[in-house]
């Protein structure tokens, strides 16, 4: 126990030399405050001098910045002022322009109005002229769409009827018996020379341009076959047309004589149907 004892005195010896040795006090050399403070002073110094540099500096170029700024925003300012005054200067030689273009519109427009008025005077004036004018060419153009066959049309004529014969006699054929096409074309002839108005064949009207030919045993007129019995009919004044057909030596009496059945009657009322084909001028013109 004693040794163990010395022991731990000796330790503690020990390390009380080792603290001393570190907080000597007399190796540790003075400070020096006023030249501390005057280094710390001399630093701020410095930097502000470097803070103060960096300001002008930016202070320069935004003041370059905005010099050139404004210059810009000057010369802009000017082109558009130039450009409002040419565009404001275009805009007025336009709307120069269409006025002259509205003021001469305006007095053709007058001037076709000052025309009207005298042509819509002149047939006021002319009223009853005018009507009787009308009434005169409505009257002409029905009797010409009469004869030419495009209305439908009645009144007093005759109806012819023809039969082919049922016998023949012994001097003549048995061609002889029939109606041929130039019978119906004798009988449309003598028709109007007595003053027929209106002639039909079997339903087709007689016009102008009529074609009425031998086509087998059958007989064609506008296009359409007919054949025997054959009906005409013919409007006009029925004495005249009567009296026309049966004269003696007449193409009646002929077409009886080779033993063709013809029936010539009268009627008041007979009705005559529109021509129903194609009327259109191919080659002729008409002449004005």
């Amino acid at each position: 126990m004693a040794k163990k004892s010395e022991k731990t005195s000796t330790e503690k010896s020990t390390k009380t030399t080792k603290v001393t040795k570190k907080i000597d006090v007399t190796s540790i050399e003075p400070i020096d405050k006023d030249a501390k403070k005057e280094e710390v002073v001399q630093t701020k110094s410095q930097e502000k001098v470097r803070i103060d540099a960096k300001k002008i500096r930016t202070y320069i170029l935004l003041g370059i910045a905005a010099f050139a700024f404004t210059l810009i925003i000057s010369a802009q300012l000017n082109t558009v002022s130039n450009t409002d005054i040419i565009a404001e200067g275009m805009r007025e030689a336009e709307l120069l322009s269409e006025l002259a273009k509205y003021k001469e519109q305006l007095e053709n427009l007058q001037e076709d109005y000052e025309d009207s008025k005298e042509i819509v005077e002149e047939y006021k004036s002319n009223a009853s002229t005018n009507d009787a004018l009308i009434a005169s060419m409505t009257a002409e153009l029905n009797a010409a769409s009469a004869l030419a066959g495009l209305v439908n049309l009645k009144g007093e004529g005759v109806v012819i009827t023809l039969y082919d014969s049922t016998t023949t006699a012994s001097d003549l054929s048995i061609e002889a018996g029939l109606v041929h096409d130039t019978d119906l074309v004798a009988m449309v002839t003598e028709l109007k020379a007595a003053g027929a108005e209106a002639i039909s064949i079997n339903g087709q009207r007689i016009i102008a341009t009529t074609p009425i030919r031998c086509v087998g045993p059958t007989i064609q007129i506008n296009s359409v076959k007919v054949a025997a019995p054959y009906y005409i009919k013919a409007i006009g004044n029925a004495q005249y047309l009567e009296s026309a057909l049966n004269i003696r030596g007449g193409i009646v009496s002929s077409l009886r004589s080779y033993g063709i059945t013809i029936e010539v009657t009268r009627q008041s009322d007979i009705e005559i149907e529109k021509y129903d084909g194609s009327y259109k001028l191919r080659v002729a013109q008409v002449v004005k």
